[in-house]
């Protein structure tokens, strides 16, 4: 008999037969590790020492690439990532994403869930 690791412990049926996660189970019932949680604390740290590594490399650092990463990195911890677009072919029509209707109900049951009933078709 193949042994759960100790973050899977024996649930039942995880899985229906399209491979999806059955209702009411857990992809990762134990939650995050501990350990994860530890070390990123001990990483935040070193955050002001980061940011100012950052930005005595962009005001002195001898390589322009550089300078430029610093500036970036230093850009998206304080203001995040830029949206990135998506585009298709410029000719083509718009792209379109879309989501089985159980998805989309299940987004907006756990989005009402987490703001506690307030997005709209409650009522």
């Amino acid at each position: 008999m193949e042994q759960q690791p100790a973050n899977r412990p024996e649930q039942g049926r995880v899985r229906d037969e399209k491979g999806r996660f059955v209702k009411g189970v857990s992809g990762n019932p134990s939650g995050r590790p501990k350990e994860v949680a530890h070390v990123k604390e001990l990483a935040r740290q070193y955050t002001r020492e980061a940011i100012e590594t950052l930005a005595d490399i962009m005001r002195n650092g001898r390589q322009e690439r550089a300078r430029i990463a610093a500036a970036e990195a230093l850009l998206d911890r304080g203001y995040g990532k830029p949206t990135q677009r998506i585009a298709g072919d410029e000719d083509g029509p718009p792209v379109a994403v879309s989501l089985p209707t159980e998805t989309l109900i299940e987004l907006l049951d756990e989005a009402r869930r987490r703001l506690g009933g307030s997005i709209a078709g409650d009522g």
